[in-house]
C-alpha cells in the first residue's frame, strides 16, 4: 500500500486571543473589511518585546500542536509573531514609512486601505529576524517547521511607492531584502523555505517580466537539499463566505504555469478547492511538486472527506503521485480556531484515504 499523500499548510493559522499583537484577519472574521492598520496606532505598536516573548513561544508550540494532531507532516507556526507577513518584513527594512500612511485602492478595485510608504531606497541593514523566528518554532516542534515569506511583487501590490517610481528596479531591490532572510533561515537549519506572490495570479504581466526574475533572485544562492516553495493563491475576500469578492482569475495559473516549471524551486501551491481548476493545468507543471489547494480557506462550509478525496483522485490523473502535497487554498488566518481545524482534519483524512 503506498504512503499517504504528504500534508501541509501554508502559513497562517487563528491567533490566540492572549498575543499582544493586532491581526491582519480581526476584521475580516468578524465580517468587517479587511482594512490596514489605523494611522494614529502606528506600526510601532506591533513590535515585539522580550517580556512577551514567553507568549509568542506558548503560541506557536499550541498551533503547530493543533496542525500536527490534525495530521499535518510539514507545519508552519501560524505567523504568530506577525500581525501580517508581509508588513512584518517590512519593518526590518529601511526605506519604508509606518509613520505616516498612504491611501490606496487595491487588488483591481477590490478593497482600499492606508498603506506604509517607500520613501527612500530600500536595503536590509539590520541582522535578520527570520533566524530567531525560525528557531523560537521549531524548537517546540518535532516537526520540520516551514517559514513563509513574501515576494517582491506582493510587498510592491501592499506598500506604497513614493520613492523609485521604477518597478523593476524595486523589485530587484526587495528581492535582495527577502534573499538575505532566506539565506540567513538556511544556516539556521529550516528545511522548508516559502515565498508567497498571490500578486502574480492579479499582475500575470508584471510576474512574467520582473516577478519571474523576483524569485530567482529571492532563492539565489539556496542549497539544493533546502525545499523552496511558491505560492499563489487567487486573493482574500473582506469577509467569510463573501462570494461576491473579485478574486483574481484562476485561468491566470494557465500562462504562468510553463514559465514557473523551468524556475530554480521545488513545489509550487495553487488554490484549487475555491475556483475548481481546470485540471489539464497539472499536465503543464511537468518537473516541480505541487501543493494542490484541497479545502477553502474563506468559506464556512465544511467540506467531506469524500468530496476532498473525489478532487485528489482527480488531480493524480494528471500528475504522479509523488508529486503531489495536500494543503488548504491559502491561510487558514480568517477562519476561527473550530473551523480551521474540521478543515485540516478532514483535509488530512483525506490525503490519509487517497
Amino acid at each position: 500500500m503506498p504512503d499517504k499523500l504528504p500534508t501541509t499548510v501554508i502559513g497562517s493559522f487563528p491567533k490566540p486571543g492572549y498575543l499582544p499583537i493586532w491581526d491582519w484577519f480581526d476584521s475580516a472574521r468578524d465580517h468587517g473589511t479587511m482594512k490596514g492598520p489605523e494611522v494614529t496606532a502606528g506600526y510601532s505598536a506591533f513590535r515585539i518585546s522580550d517580556a512577551d516573548e514567553a507568549l509568542f513561544m506558548r503560541a506557536a508550540e499550541e498551533v503547530i500542536a493543533l496542525q500536527v494532531a490534525a495530521g499535518i507532516d510539514v507545519p508552519t507556526d501560524g505567523e504568530v509573531r506577525r500581525e501580517n507577513y508581509i508588513h512584518y518584513h517590512c519593518q526590518h527594512v529601511t526605506g519604508f514609512d509606518f509613520a505616516t500612511l498612504e491611501h490606496r485602492v487595491l487588488r483591481d478595485g477590490a478593497y482600499e486601505t492606508d498603506l506604509p510608504a517607500i520613501r527612500a531606497a530600500v536595503s536590509h541593514d539590520e541582522a535578520p529576524y527570520s533566524p530567531h523566528d525560525f528557531r523560537a518554532s521549531q524548537s517546540v516542534s518535532r516537526k520540520p517547521v516551514k517559514f513563509t515569506l513574501p515576494g517582491p511583487l506582493t510587498i510592491m501590490d501592499t506598500t506604497a511607492d513614493c520613492y523609485y517610481q521604477d518597478r523593476p528596479r524595486l523589485a530587484r531591490d526587495l528581492a535582495t531584502t527577502v534573499n538575505k532572510e532566506i539565506l540567513a533561515l538556511v544556516d539556521a537549519g529550516c528545511q522548508f523555505i516559502q515565498l508567497d506572490e498571490p500578486l502574480f495570479a492579479r499582475q500575470v504581466e508584471d510576474a512574467l517580466n520582473i516577478g519571474l526574475e523576483g524569485i530567482e533572485r529571492c532563492f539565489h544562492k539556496v542549497p539544493r537539499h533546502v525545499t523552496r516553495a511558491v505560492h499563489i493563491c487567487c486573493g482574500y475576500p473582506d469577509h467569510l463566505d463573501d462570494e461576491d469578492y473579485r478574486k483574481a482569475d484562476p485561468s491566470s495559473y494557465h500562462r504562468l504555469a510553463g514559465e514557473m516549471d523551468g524556475l530554480g524551486f521545488d513545489q509550487l501551491s495553487i488554490e484549487d478547492a475555491h475556483c475548481g481548476n481546470d485540471l489539464a493545468l497539472l499536465d503543464l507543471i511537468a518537473s516541480k511538486q505541487v501543493i494542490f489547494g484541497s479545502v477553502a480557506v474563506a468559506r464556512s462550509r465544511i467540506e467531506s472527506v469524500e468530496e476532498v478525496i473525489s478532487r485528489l483522485r482527480q488531480a493524480l490523473d494528471h500528475i504522479d503521485r509523488d508529486r503531489l502535497v495536500v494543503a488548504p487554498d491559502c491561510g487558514l488566518g480568517m477562519l476561527t480556531r473550530d473551523l480551521a481545524l474540521a478543515k485540516l482534519k478532514i483535509m488530512c483524512a483525506a490525503a490519509a484515504a487517497v
